[in-house]
């Protein structure tokens, strides 16, 4: 006897649209700068925790769950397979506290065994912070690493540095790391590769 699959793929196709529709309907009454906790909590839907970052092996794939579609909805941070590219989100420092725009940071670690990476800065509003200098990423290209192999760099609200990142002024904010054409080690150690620190360096 042959079990159908389809009442289950319409099932979950239906419980999707329905999560991405009240997420979307939420964002559009509380307002962009609320969104940022709803967007965290959605991403937390299954997903992989490692220090401050999650992520998830199935987000940008037919696989991924109707959090991550939801969140995908809200703020567009995904959009590669896993092969193509892994992407890490925090919305939180090391110690747990949320990230804050009247705050300074140090961000600090080693390069992803991958063609390439970036960090970028996300406002209450999920796009990009605006700065005269014109960088919205720091990246393997823009910020090689030291002697040692690791790279530093500060995030600040009025950081001059020209290794720094900017981020907004006041409110939650977040940061995402794509790691692009990540080695097999980077999907087969997700809770476990080595991230980057981001450490609060202090708050007004």
């Amino acid at each position: 006897m042959t079990t159908s699959l389809a009442p289950t793929v319409a099932t979950s196709r239906w419980r999707s649209a329905l999560v991405v529709l009240a997420v979307v309907i939420a964002a559009a009454i509380t307002g962009a700068a609320a969104t940022k906790p709803l967007l965290s909590a959605l991403i937390d839907g299954g997903a992989t925790h490692n220090g401050p970052w999650r992520t998830s092996a199935t987000t940008g794939s037919a696989a991924g769950n109707p959090w991550e579609k939801a969140a995908v909805a809200l703020a567009g941070l995904y959009a590669l397979t896993p092969q193509e590219a892994v992407y890490f989100t925090a919305f939180t420092d090391s110690s747990g506290e949320t990230l804050r725009g009247d705050c300074r940071y140090r961000v600090q670690g080693v390069p992803p065994p991958a063609r390439w990476w970036s960090i970028t800065a996300y406002g209450a509003d999920h796009y990009l912070v605006p700065n005269a200098a014109g960088v919205y990423a720091r990246h393997a290209s823009n910020l090689p690493p030291s002697a040692d192999g690791h790279f530093d760099f500060a995030l600040s609200a009025v950081t001059t540095a020209d290794s720094g990142l900017l981020i907004p002024a006041t409110g939650p904010f977040s940061l995402t790391m794509r790691v692009y054409n990540p080695a097999p080690e980077v999907l087969a150690q997700l809770a476990t590769l080595p991230l980057p620190t981001i450490t609060r360096e202090g708050c007004p």
